[in-house]
């Protein structure tokens, strides 16, 4: 397999993984992409911690975003 299809097939399951988060905690999925996508939806901040991810959180304070540098993911073969 090479990268790129390793890189899809990743990006499929981890779609899959938080699709099915939301679906636990019942968030509509119209709500949601409305949320993260508007126009000036997301306002940035940084971590004051040691790994210097940024944070991104939506207008209405509902749904929250962390960046992740590569050494932090823990990356299987599926």
């Amino acid at each position: 397999m090479n990268i790129e299809m390793s890189f899809l097939s990743h990006a499929m399951v981890v779609g899959l993984i938080f699709r099915h988060l939301r679906e636990l905690f019942a968030i509509d999925p119209v709500n949601y992409m409305l949320a993260i996508c508007e126009s000036d939806a997301l306002r940035e901040f940084s971590s004051p911690g040691k790994s210097g991810s940024f944070f991104y959180l939506t207008q209405d304070d509902r749904f929250m975003i962390k960046t992740v540098e590569k050494s932090e993911v823990k990356v299987s073969n599926f």
